[in-house]
């Protein structure tokens, strides 16, 4: 009976842990990703890649604390199809799945933030860098990581405007498109001499030579397009196509595979795009920049542009865009350490509080008065030349960057 009893009691002890530093499994924490799939395959790819590759290397590392349990994180892919309307539906699908965020590139937050604001919900874009998307007083529950509209709004007007050239102001009506124009136009408001025209082109034209032909008769000696990867292969398409050797600037939609595969027949058209982005690279150097892009290719190989360098190598793709998205990741594990809980008001207000190293070295957070995540002079630019992209030598910025390698 007594060696029952201390049988019995061994037992529990080994139930209840034993040891003091065992933690008991919370299960797991959902991370929403709602992105383009259908629309624009790369943005989303890339987007989702990053949040799994902050969370399966957390997870092998035994998962996350948070409290007194341990928790896995699970990706939750939705397809927002580029509409506002799908993209309410999607959000209204990840608060029923438990959703801790919601990672985006940003289609719809305008009319999603509100729905998950009543549950607390951090939403973080991680593409679209447009001015009223993200206010922390009016949307606190709207984080980003990505470069915005006015920083790379007024980057191009510091650019452009002392090489005296005439800019034909071009936009697509997407949405994208229009609140980029109102940025351009916030940027080149002070020096109206500079803009050659301003025009508004239609999203999914293939010819858009009636256009450009006017944009050449206007005078313009430089185009800068703001729109999506289709509108900027149409627009260099024209110009080419009528023997215009125009420089053409684009935002970081500019770099986008779609537009080189499209001119994989006309190489040459694309030499000379220039785009602007964000760095890559940070005062630290290459190093954590490359170790990331390192465990991304392990993980799910190089993200393959589709077209070839003159010499027949294939073009591959650094991983930006998952790059934000693996560091929103880590930000939000800090924040959800840091609240010691699940409760959606404490980590929303953790999110104002933690800072964290992100991929490339840089440190990423966020406060309460500032929920970008990139700062406006992290904005540089990079020229194309043979399918591939350099940082641009007549920037002071960008001619201090290193080239990161594009082919195997």
């Amino acid at each position: 009976m007594r060696r029952a009893i201390l049988l019995l009691a061994c037992v529990a002890l080994l139930a209840a842990g034993c040891g003091k530093s065992s933690r008991a499994s919370g299960g797991k924490i959902v991370i929403a990703v709602d992105v383009p799939v259908t629309g624009s395959p790369y943005v989303a790819q890339t987007i989702r890649n990053g949040v799994a590759l902050a969370a399966n290397s957390l997870n092998s590392g035994g998962g996350i604390i948070v409290g007194t349990h341990t928790y896995r994180l699970a990706v939750k892919l939705y397809d927002n199809h580029l509409s506002a309307r799908q993209a309410v539906e999607d959000t209204r699908r990840a608060l029923d799945a438990g959703a801790v965020a919601i990672v985006t590139d940003g289609t719809g937050v305008d009319a999603t933030w509100q729905l998950a604001d009543r549950d607390h919900v951090p939403i973080c874009i991680t593409y679209d860098g447009g001015t009223g998307l993200v206010d922390a007083a009016k949307r606190p529950n709207v984080f980003r990581i990505a470069p915005t509209n006015h920083g790379i709004a007024f980057r191009f007007a510091e650019y452009l405007i002392p090489k005296g050239l005439k800019v034909g102001l071009l936009h697509d009506d997407s949405a994208y498109g229009q609140e980029g124009a109102a940025d351009l136009g916030r940027a080149f408001s002070g020096n109206p001499r500079s803009v050659a025209l301003r025009m508004t082109l239609p999203l999914g034209a293939t010819d858009l030579s009636p256009q450009i032909l006017r944009a050449r008769r206007s005078g313009a000696t430089a185009l800068l397009v703001w729109g999506q990867p289709p509108t900027i292969a149409a627009v260099v398409t024209a110009a080419r196509s009528i023997g215009w050797d125009v420089p053409v600037y684009a935002p970081p939609t500019g770099a986008d595979p779609f537009i080189r595969q499209q001119l994989a027949d006309h190489p040459s058209w694309v030499d000379g795009l220039t785009f602007a982005a964000g760095r890559l690279t940070a005062e630290v150097g290459t190093g954590p920049f490359q170790s990331f892009e390192s465990q991304y290719e392990s993980a799910y190989g190089v993200d393959k542009v589709g077209v070839p360098t003159s010499d027949g190598s294939p073009v591959i793709e650094p991983p930006e865009l998952a790059m934000y998205a693996y560091d929103f990741t880590h930000v939000l594990v800090a924040a959800l350490t840091r609240a010691g809980s699940l409760d959606a008001g404490k980590v929303l207000a953790a999110l104002n509080e933690v800072t964290t190293q992100g991929a490339n070295g840089d440190e990423r957070g966020f406060n309460r008065h500032n929920h970008d995540g990139v700062v406006d002079d992290d904005v540089y630019f990079a020229r194309f030349h043979d399918m591939t992209y350099a940082p641009a030598k007549d920037d002071p910025l960008s001619s201090t960057l290193p080239v990161i390698p594009q082919t195997p």
